[in-house]
């Protein structure tokens, strides 16, 4: 089935609409606090399908989208909002359109207690299960609503609590995460320094459920979480953490385990930077026979900004997957191995515009073999701000 916008999605387009009369008021010179922006690109993909032996097609691209960024006293509001529609020109089942926003009133009642009000929605394409005899995009769809509050009392120790829902929307149950809905409550207790520093221990409890299964489950996760400015140039982020999710009488769904991830960012020089991260995560899988699914993802990024208006992006993105499962399932004993690879480079030739242009590759192996493919995808678009 395909994606389509729907119609809850557009409220936080409507919020930037409002947005829009109260940025002016407030900055009319320079209309800085509110962007909107628009786009086009057209790719030639090498594997359509992201099958064994996928046809080619050329895919056209069109985005829109706003930004509202202002600062208030001790607030500060930002709205973000993206909408955008691929069409193939061969093989029209596989249009897609998504909606990506992420909206947050950064907030702080005194300079001892602040906290965040957020939700963010992240829709894409996932070609994970993708084999032969696709015909359809699978559109995935994540959202996460936040309210946290953090309180420091002084000598630099903080208290926090906060409420969270997260989904997930995928049109295959066999892929990771497919359906679950989660309520959460977080407590956390810990230090922060002067420089910037800080470590939190964090406990969440979670009560589930899911679109695709007829059960309900709970979750207890304990976590640590750090920051740590190494120099003024290098900034490390990370989490680490146990989690456990128990499912109400369905115990083949049942799973526990490390959950893991770390970032670092490295401003190497002036015109050079590199970022790099690791993540280890756990899933369901939704099909009747239970099991669930272990994902290693890294990355690394040099950025080089060769000039004033030339920027030069390196990527290579490396993730593991692993379907634990039971024998009857149409999965069992699948391992696999996606890499990619990608040169991107931004060209501004005149204020507001930037021309890119791109080439990356994809490989995945897997013990099975029709999910095996290779792909290559040449692209170059354009991007106006206003």
């Amino acid at each position: 089935m395909k994606k389509n916008l729907k119609r809850s999605a557009f409220v936080p387009a409507a919020c930037l609409c409002i947005a829009w009369p109260l940025a002016h008021a407030q900055n009319a010179e320079t209309g800085d606090t509110l962007q909107f922006r628009v786009g086009a690109a057209l790719e030639r993909d090498s594997n359509v399908l992201r099958a064994p032996d996928g046809p080619s097609d050329t895919v056209g691209i069109l985005t829109a989208g706003a930004r509202y960024d202002k600062q208030f006293s001790l607030q500060r509001v930002v709205l973000d909002a993206e909408v955008a529609t691929h069409r193939h020109q061969d093989f029209s089942s596989l249009n897609y359109n998504t909606l990506n926003y992420n909206a947050a009133w950064n907030f702080a009642i005194t300079p001892r207690f602040r906290g965040v009000l957020s939700a963010t929605q992240n829709e894409y394409r996932d070609v994970s299960v993708a084999t032969t005899g696709v015909s359809e995009s699978n559109v995935r769809t994540e959202r996460i609503q936040l309210i946290e509050g953090t309180y420091a009392p002084g000598g630099g120790f903080l208290a926090q609590a906060g409420l969270s829902h997260s989904s997930s929307e995928a049109e295959v149950a066999r892929t990771l995460e497919s359906s679950p809905s989660v309520r959460s409550l977080r407590l956390g207790t810990g230090y922060e320094t002067a420089r910037g520093s800080s470590v939190i221990l964090q406990y969440r409890r979670g009560d589930g459920e899911y679109d695709n299964l007829a059960t309900d489950f709970k979750e207890n996760e304990l976590s640590v979480i750090a920051r740590w400015p190494v120099t003024a140039k290098t900034t490390l982020d990370g989490s680490i953490g146990y989690l456990e999710r128990d499912h109400d009488g369905n115990p083949a769904f049942d799973f526990d385990g490390l959950v893991a991830n770390v970032g670092v960012n490295w401003e190497i020089t002036g015109k050079t930077s590199l970022n790099a991260g690791i993540e280890r995560n756990l899933g369901s899988y939704e099909v009747a026979s239970g099991g669930y699914v272990r994902s290693v993802r890294t990355f690394i990024q040099p950025i080089w900004r060769a000039t004033a208006k030339t920027a030069v992006r390196l990527r290579y993105q490396r993730e593991d997957r692993t379907w634990v499962t039971t024998a009857a399932a149409p999965d069992f004993n699948r391992s696999d191995d996606v890499n990619a690879f990608g040169v991107f480079v931004d060209w501004e030739p005149v204020r507001r515009v930037v021309v890119s242009g791109a080439i990356r590759t994809e490989r995945r192996d897997s013990s099975i073999d029709a999910f095996d493919y290779r792909a290559t995808i040449v692209g170059v678009g354009a991007r106006y701000t206003f």
